[in-house]
C-alpha cells in the first residue's frame, strides 16, 4: 500500500469505517492534538460549535444545564457533532473525567476535506443518525452508569484505618463475583508511578471492565494524579475525633468530580456507638450521599459496596395513616429473608414508618410505639375548633417529638428521605435533613385535619400524599439499584357506599347524633376517609408507570373494612402482609432476578 493510502490513527475508530484513507490522512493532518486534564471542560453549553472533536484516550461525561449527566463518551468517539454539524450552539457542557487526549478538527479544515472526499459526509451524517437513534436510551439509563474507577480520600484531617482498602476491596468481590475484577490501590505500592504509566495501566484495567479503588492519600502529585483519573470521589471521615474542615486535596478534588460522583463515609468504631454531627462533615463537601459504618460490622462494607456498584437496595412506603402498619409486615419479612435495606424513604405514614426503622427501631418496636401513639395516647382522636384544622395537634406533636426524637436525619444509621407537598412552592418537598420528627409530622399533615407544618424557612408543609404518595421516582434520584415498592390496598379495589347524598346531616342533626353517640346504620363517607382517598387514586393509577426495570412493586392484603384510623388492627395487618410476602413475594422470579444477585 503507498504511503497516502496507510491507514492513519484516526482510522481505528469504527465510525470511519468505509472512509478512504486518503481522507482520513488529510483529516488527521488537520486536526490538533489536545490534552484535556481530569475535570476540565472541553466544551460549554452556549458556545458557538465551531470545531469537531475525537476522543483518542480518557473518557468525557456530558452535563445538561450544570446539573444533570445525559451520557459518557468514550474512546474512539465523536465530541459535539450533533451541534457541529447543525451549525448551532453547544447544548451541553462536556467535561473529562480522565486525563484525556482528543482530536480537534476546524470547520473550515472539515468542510475544506469534505468537498475533496464526499464520503466523508456519508459518514458523518451516518455517525450523526446513529447518535440521535440511541440518544434516548442513554439518557433514560445513564443512572445505571456506575463508577469504575473510585478515588479515596481520608476527610478533613482524619486517616484512613488498617486495612480498610483491603476490606472495602473485599466486599466489592464478594458482590460482583470472580468475572470483575477488583484492583485496590494503595500509594504504598503505587506512588512512584508517573502520569503516563499510571494513565497506561489504568486504560488497561477499564478494558478488563475493572473496578479500581485507590488510596488518592499521600503526596499532592499522587493525589491529584488519582482524583483528576476518578469516576468518583469517597470521603472517610472519623466523627468526634478529627476536625471536619475539608483538607487541601479534599478541596482540589471537589473542584474536578462534580456532587452527583461524591460520597462520604462517616466511621464510628462500633454499631452501637451513637451518631450526631453529621452535618459538620456533609455540608462543607455536598456529597450526593453519606453513608454510615461501623467498623466491627462486615455488612456496613457490603451496603457501601452495592452503593458504588449500582446495586443498593431501596424500599417505598405508600401513605394510608394506620393502614401503613402493613409496611411493617413486608419489612419483617424481607429481614427474614436476610434482603438489606440500604434506603428507605416514604410519604405520610411510609415516612412515620420508614423513619423508625431508620432509626433502627425493630418491627416489633415501631408496633408498641404506634399502638403507643394512636391507641393510649389518643394522639389523632382530639377534636379541636375548626379554625386550623379538625383536630388538636399537641399531643400528636409531642409524641412525635419523644419517639423520633429531635436528631438529625442524617444521623440515622439507614438512610431516608421523606416527602411532604409545599403549599409555599407548589411541589415536593424532600427531607433529606433536619429533625426527624418534623419530616414525619410534616409528611404526615393531612390538610384539614391537622394543621400544616411550618418549617424554619417559613414554608408551609402538608401530607406528601397530596402530590405523591407512592414516591419512587425520588429514590430513583438518589440511587441505582431495585426497590420494593409498596402500595396499600387493592389497586382494583372499588370503593362505594351504600349512602345516599340526601343522608348527609344538616349541623344541629349531627351535633345531637355526636352527643347521643348514635350511629346511622349507612355512614355517609367521613372528611378523613374522602382526604385520604382523594389523596391516594392518582398514586395508584400512576404506580406501576413509575416503576424502575428492577423495582418490585407490592400490594399486601388489608384487612376487610379497615379504616386509616384503624390503629388496633396494626399488629394483624403487619402479621398478613409479612406472610404475604413470604409466600407470594419473595418467591418469585422478579424478585430473585433482581434482589438476590
Amino acid at each position: 500500500m503507498a504511503e497516502s493510502e496507510e491507514m492513519p490513527e484516526l482510522g481505528r475508530h469504527a465510525l470511519f469505517d468505509g472512509v478512504a484513507p486518503k481522507a482520513l490522512n488529510a483529516l488527521q493532518a488537520a486536526s490538533v492534538l489536545r490534552p484535556i486534564s481530569g475535570g476540565e471542560a472541553l466544551v460549554r453549553q452556549g458556545d458557538d460549535a465551531d470545531a469537531l472533536y475525537f476522543v483518542e484516550s480518557g473518557r468525557f461525561r456530558v452535563v445538561v444545564n450544570k446539573v444533570r449527566t445525559v451520557a459518557h463518551i468514550e474512546t474512539g468517539e465523536a465530541v459535539g457533532e450533533l451541534a457541529f454539524f447543525a451549525g448551532g450552539k453547544r447544548t451541553a457542557d462536556v467535561f473529562a473525567t480522565r486525563d484525556s487526549m482528543v482530536r480537534k478538527v476546524s470547520r473550515k479544515a472539515f468542510d475544506e476535506i469534505a468537498e475533496q472526499h464526499p464520503e466523508l459526509n456519508a459518514a458523518m451524517v451516518k455517525m450523526v443518525s446513529q447518535r440521535l437513534a440511541v440518544a434516548t436510551a442513554r439518557t433514560a439509563s445513564i443512572s445505571s452508569n456506575n463508577p469504575r474507577v473510585i478515588a479515596m480520600l481520608p476527610a478533613g484531617n482524619s486517616k484512613l484505618p488498617d486495612g480498610f482498602l483491603a476490606r472495602l476491596a473485599d466486599a466489592f468481590e464478594a458482590l460482583v463475583g470472580g468475572d470483575t475484577p477488583v484492583v485496590p490501590l494503595d500509594r504504598a505500592t503505587s506512588e512512584s508511578a508517573d502520569a503516563g504509566q499510571y494513565q497506561t495501566w489504568l486504560a488497561e484495567q477499564e478494558a478488563k471492565g475493572a473496578y479500581v479503588l485507590i488510596d488518592g492519600s499521600g503526596s499532592e502529585d499522587w493525589g491529584q494524579m488519582v482524583c483528576r483519573n476518578a469516576d468518583a470521589l469517597l470521603m472517610v471521615a472519623r466523627p468526634g475525633q478529627t476536625d471536619p474542615e475539608p483538607n487541601a486535596m479534599e478541596m482540589s478534588a471537589m473542584r474536578w468530580i462534580a456532587e452527583p460522583q461524591r460520597a462520604l463515609l462517616l466511621l464510628r468504631t462500633s454499631a452501637d456507638k451513637l451518631i450526631s454531627k453529621s452535618s459538620e462533615w456533609i455540608d462543607p463537601r455536598s456529597p450526593k450521599l453519606h453513608h454510615h459504618v461501623a467498623l466491627d460490622n462486615d455488612a456496613d462494607f457490603s451496603k457501601v459496596a452495592r452503593f458504588l456498584t449500582g446495586r443498593a437496595v431501596g424500599v417505598v412506603l405508600a401513605g394510608g395513616g394506620a393502614l401503613g402498619c402493613a409496611h411493617l409486615g413486608v419489612i419483617q419479612a424481607l429481614r427474614q429473608a436476610d434482603v438489606p435495606i440500604d434506603f428507605i424513604g416514604g410519604a405520610s405514614a411510609g415516612a412515620a414508618m420508614g423513619g423508625a426503622i431508620a432509626r433502627g427501631m425493630s418491627v416489633d418496636e415501631t408496633l408498641d410505639q404506634m399502638e403507643a401513639m394512636f391507641i393510649h395516647a389518643k394522639a389523632m382522636k382530639r377534636l379541636t375548633l375548626p379554625i386550623f384544622s379538625l383536630l388538636d395537634p399537641t399531643v400528636f406533636d409531642s409524641e412525635l417529638r419523644t419517639r423520633y426524637g429531635t436528631k438529625d436525619i442524617a444521623d440515622q444509621p439507614i438512610n431516608f428521605f421523606g416527602v411532604s407537598t409545599n403549599l409555599s412552592t407548589n411541589g415536593l418537598h424532600v427531607h433529606r435533613r433536619g429533625p426527624l420528627w418534623e419530616c414525619v409530622r410534616a409528611s404526615g399533615s393531612l390538610p384539614t385535619i391537622l394543621p400544616p407544618f411550618i418549617d424554619k424557612e417559613g414554608n408551609i408543609l402538608v401530607d406528601g400524599g397530596v402530590l405523591d404518595n407512592v414516591p419512587v421516582k425520588i429514590m430513583h434520584g438518589l440511587k441505582a439499584g431495585p426497590n420494593v415498592v409498596v402500595s396499600l390496598g387493592d389497586p382494583h379495589e372499588i370503593w362505594r357506599t351504600e349512602a345516599l347524598y340526601n343522608d348527609v346531616r344538616g349541623r344541629w342533626s349531627l351535633l345531637r347524633d355526636v352527643i347521643f353517640r348514635r350511629k346511622r346504620k349507612v355512614e355517609f363517607p367521613s372528611i378523613v376517609e374522602i382526604m385520604s382517598r382523594s389523596m391516594v387514586v392518582a398514586s395508584r393509577m400512576a404506580s406501576k408507570e413509575m416503576l424502575g426495570e428492577q423495582d418490585i412493586l407490592v400490594n399486601p392484603p388489608i384487612i376487610p373494612n379497615m379504616q386509616i384510623l384503624d390503629w388496633h388492627h396494626g399488629r394483624k395487618l403487619a402479621e398478613m402482609a409479612a406472610e404475604y410476602i413470604t409466600e407470594h413475594v419473595l418467591p418469585t422470579s422478579d424478585f430473585t432476578d433482581n434482589f438476590t444477585k
